[in-house]
């Protein structure tokens, strides 16, 4: 067979073969060396070329994020590549030197409790990473991991979803609990996989014998019962494997980390073991009685320290952590990833995590400096360099933060959050047009990465294009029928396009997504004062003040709208309350100006359309609204110095009616 090719790839041997496909081995002649892969060919149910489009852009989908996990820890093994041929699908992965699970797990022979133990921890490390990233393996079986030769590690691979986009066949059926089988993985779907493989190994049944047992009782019971007893399996360890084995996932385990720290704590070092070599010391030597004495009375935490020195311990310490980050107890989180770190100061992921915890808690100082602490232990953790932007930005450091994403870009080409999260810093300084071209690329590796598409909507109004913006947010709504701040933006922009009625839409949606929506009542509330409806309008801006009186912004459009019902005192009034709440409110000063000048208060007037301008040096109407007033004052060549400012700032936001605008004033005012 060793001189057929596909593609590239030179076929040496065949290592499996279904009815649904066959593996080879084979090397890849485009490199030097020829390195060793596996094909794996599939024979799709359909040969449509439709049906094969759509189940190509379907894989490229579910390969793009085990690309990258794969790039992060080198126990996850992805596809290196995978092509049509023929009408066949071939999906090719790097063969690992080393054997399957398979050889060490053998129908009729039993390991050992601190064997199986040792093969559950490992895996259950692999299974959380690959969980944080919400990724279900959907194909665990003791043939899918491997361990490697060359470290005795063991490695995952052949993960179900690729396999399941090109083809019918999924995870062998005596892995796969019940909620899989009708279409419907979960997270915990892989731990009983591994459950049921821990099984095998204790008791030296075959898969399919396990699983049959589940209805030898009770046809309705939720467990499946393997009499650990007779099988001299340590009651604890017979314990977490039953919950994680329990046909009901809602009653199992609900995440690896869980079952982790149960493990851990099977095998927990006792102080005894720690102090008994010291024991026996004294009973050769009395006089060290004295020394014991002194260390208890000098340190407490002697023991403590001893034990804490093993790394397992730390690792412990590191789940536990992650326990609680996931629990949102930050502070606890923020202490268990402290211990772990003292105990092992080169450990790049506790790091990691508690510059999360720390960012969760506000303290994005701490968060950048654990983040730096991570790139130092591991310079090639493109996530450690994301965070440390993303702690940056939050700070306003977006010069900074754009190099570091670009770091995290260049040691992972496909990092959608990073091109995300750049994109983000280069609009914050105002690289509009570059902006777009992340948002584009995150979008093109995450076709649907809702808040990519949100961003950018918000980056096209900015820069004028109003109708892009409406594309953004209805393809944000389109994956995400309930983000209801994709409704409010998208409202915004109809209304900034005067499509009130299609405004007015969204902003009830809005609402009802989430009644406790301030800024979608005053929307509203301004397009009921547009429409002709002041007590619609009333309402919804006394419902909006109601949730939240310290609310300045709710204050101004209320005085807008008292300004327009012609209350030109009461909306004075509103404006005060606002500048009173909020004293860098430039539109509470604008409208105030406006307010005096229909007063005929011409001086206050000047005075807040000033102060407006102070607080916003970009505030257009504010320049327009002084020129307007300087021109009745016939102080023309501040009236002049005002439009002009104005037609600036309206053409550089594409407000090409607003800029030809304050440009004939000018005309007008020039003999």
């Amino acid at each position: 067979m060793s001189n057929i090719i596909l593609e590239r790839y030179r076929i040496i041997e065949l290592l499996s073969g279904t009815p649904g496909g066959r593996s080879y081995l084979s090397e890849d002649t485009s490199q030097s060396n020829f390195h060793q892969y596996v094909v794996k060919q599939f024979l799709p149910s359909s040969k449509d070329s439709t049906l094969l489009k759509i189940s190509h852009d379907v894989l490229e989908t579910e390969t793009k994020p085990l690309e990258y996990l794969a790039k992060k820890d080198d126990r996850i093994l992805h596809l290196s590549n995978f092509f049509i041929k023929d009408k066949n699908f071939y999906l090719v992965r790097e063969y690992i030197l080393g054997q399957s699970l398979r050889k060490e797990i053998i129908t009729g022979q039993k390991l050992s409790s601190e064997k199986v133990l040792e093969i559950l921890l490992e895996v259950l490390e692999i299974l959380v990473i690959i969980h944080y990233r919400g990724i279900i393996h959907r194909n665990i079986k003791p043939a899918n991991i491997i361990r490697r030769e060359s470290d005795n590690k063991l490695i995952l691979t052949d993960f179900g979803a690729p396999q399941e986009a090109v083809s019918n066949l999924v995870a062998s059926s005596e892995y796969m609990p019940i909620e899989q089988i009708y279409r419907n993985p979960q997270l915990n779907s892989d731990i009983y996989a591994l459950g049921i493989i821990a099984i095998e190994a204790l008791t030296g049944l075959s898969a399919s014998e396990i699983t049959n047992r589940k209805n030898q009782k009770n046809s309705d019971a939720q467990k499946i019962v393997w009499y650990p007893r007779s099988h001299k399996v340590k009651a604890k360890l017979a314990k977490i494997i039953d919950k994680m084995v329990d046909l009901n996932y809602q009653n199992r385990y609900q995440s690896a980390k869980e079952v982790l720290n149960d493990l851990q704590t099977i095998n927990q070092p006792q102080p005894n073991l720690v102090l008994q070599p010291l024991k026996t010391q004294f009973s050769k030597n009395p006089k060290l009685f004295l020394f014991l004495g002194s260390f208890i009375t000098v340190s407490a935490v002697g023991w403590f320290f001893f034990a804490s020195k093993d790394l397992n311990y730390a690792r412990k310490l590191y789940y536990q952590g992650i326990a609680n980050y996931e629990k949102a107890d930050y502070k606890q989180a923020v202490k268990l990833f402290s211990q772990a770190i003292k105990i092992n100061p080169q450990y790049s992921s506790a790091y990691n995590f508690r510059g999360d915890a720390y960012y969760r808690l506000g303290n994005y100082e701490k968060s950048q400096q654990d983040s730096s602490a991570a790139i130092r232990n591991n310079p090639q953790d493109a996530n450690a360099y994301y965070d440390r932007a993303f702690s940056l930005y939050l700070v306003g450091e977006f010069n900074g933060a754009i190099i570091d994403y670009n770091q995290a870009i260049k040691l992972n080409p496909e990092y959608a959050d990073a091109y995300y999260g750049r994109g983000l810093a280069r609009h914050e300084i105002k690289e509009n047009r570059k902006a777009i071209a992340d948002l584009n690329q995150a979008i093109a590796i995450k076709p649907k990465f809702t808040k990519a598409y949100f961003q950018r909507g918000i980056v096209h109004r900015e820069i004028g294009d109003k109708l892009e913006a409406i594309k953004d947010f209805s393809k944000a709504i389109e994956i995400n029928p309930k983000y209801a701040s994709a409704y409010y933006e998208r409202g915004k922009t109809r209304y900034a396009l005067n499509e009130k009625a299609a405004a007015k839409k969204d902003f009830t949606k809005v609402i009802e997504l989430d009644s406790r929506f301030v800024d979608a009542y005053i929307a509203r509330a301004d397009v009921h004062t547009d429409l002709g409806y002041p007590k619609q309008a009333y309402d919804d801006y006394e419902k909006a003040i109601e949730m939240n009186p310290e609310d300045a912004k709710a204050y101004v459009h209320r005085g807008k709208y008292r300004f327009q019902m012609k209350d030109i005192e009461g909306a004075i009034e509103n404006y005060n309350q606002a500048i009173k709440l909020n004293s860098t409110q430039s539109t509470a000063y604008n409208n105030r100006g406006n307010a005096y000048l229909e007063l005929g208060k011409w001086n206050k007037a000047l005075a807040d359309y000033s102060k407006a301008i102070e607080l916003n040096p970009e505030y257009a109407s504010a320049y327009y609204n002084r020129g307007l007033l300087r021109t009745d004052l016939a102080k023309v060549p501040g009236a002049i110095e005002d439009y002009q400012a104005a037609a600036d700032i309206f053409l550089k936001r594409g407000e090409k009616n607003n800029y030809q605008d304050a440009m004939s004033r000018i005309k007008e005012l020039t003999p």
